[in-house]
């Protein structure tokens, strides 16, 4: 019985589905921003020092639409599993690097997700009733951002865990350059901040502050489509490989 890993179709199709894999890392950063940003307003963020009062304003303006906006921002979750898995798959193709690398970062790049997914979850609560008592409104609001927030834990392992493997490459081709890796380390950098969003009700230190909220964002969407581009470089070559191994 032959190997399915020795049939050159097979392998061709496992190139397009990691391509399609890196593809629909794009649409869920497309998806979440539509929904997130765009339809449920939640960019600029509302004010950590708000108000129970102004925050069931906030919930309470454009309901339906926020909702939308809300669930949208949820099924773009969807996509990341994928995105995350592909790195994995890349990652375990380098040469003097352990699985345990693309294991880590498989698990860290999931618990990423779910800090995205569950804070949309919990201000779709709030939303679903609008006339609650403003302080439970206010409480759930702050348990969502302070959720989203404080990220840094799962993208630091992510992307550290890519970054120690591409410096054990030893392949004669990388798959990825080494400046990746040292990318890698620098953006995580920027999520660091974050976890003094809960001294902060005010600043740039705040949930809706410069380190609270918009570098780490800039990084995180820097990174994103730079990533894009290393993988798709990296399924090429993959692919190059598996046709000079097939004419042999």
């Amino acid at each position: 019985m032959s190997d399915v890993n020795s049939n050159p179709m097979a392998e061709t199709m496992n190139v397009r589905v990691q391509r399609w894999c890196v593809w629909s890392g794009l649409i869920f950063l497309l998806l979440f921003g539509l929904g997130w940003i765009f339809l449920a307003g939640f960019i600029p963020p509302p004010r950590p020092d708000a108000s129970g009062a102004q925050i069931a304003a906030f919930y309470q303006t454009d309901v339906w639409m926020k909702r939308l906006g809300l669930i949208i921002a949820q099924a773009a979750c969807i996509f990341f599993v994928p995105w995350v898995c592909v790195i994995s798959t890349q990652m375990r193709r380098i040469k003097g690097s352990d699985p345990s690398l693309a294991a880590a970062q498989l698990i860290g790049g999931s618990i990423a997700m779910l800090a995205v997914l569950i804070p949309t979850m919990i201000w779709t609560t709030v939303s679903f009733r609008p006339d609650r008592d403003p302080e439970l409104m206010l409480l759930l609001n702050d348990l969502g951002w302070i959720i989203l927030s404080m990220t840094f834990a799962p993208f630091l392992t992510q992307s550290c865990a890519l970054a120690a493997a591409i410096f054990l490459d030893k392949g004669d081709k990388p798959v990825f350059p080494r400046w990746a890796a040292y990318l890698n380390i620098w953006v995580p950098m920027g999520f660091l901040p974050t976890a003094l969003v809960v001294y902060f009700k005010s600043g740039p230190f705040g949930w809706n502050g410069l380190f609270g909220i918009y570098i780490p964002l800039i990084n995180f969407t820097i990174w994103f489509f730079v990533m894009i581009k290393l993988l798709l470089d990296a399924i090429k070559q993959q692919e190059s490989q598996q046709v000079r191994a097939s004419s042999n």
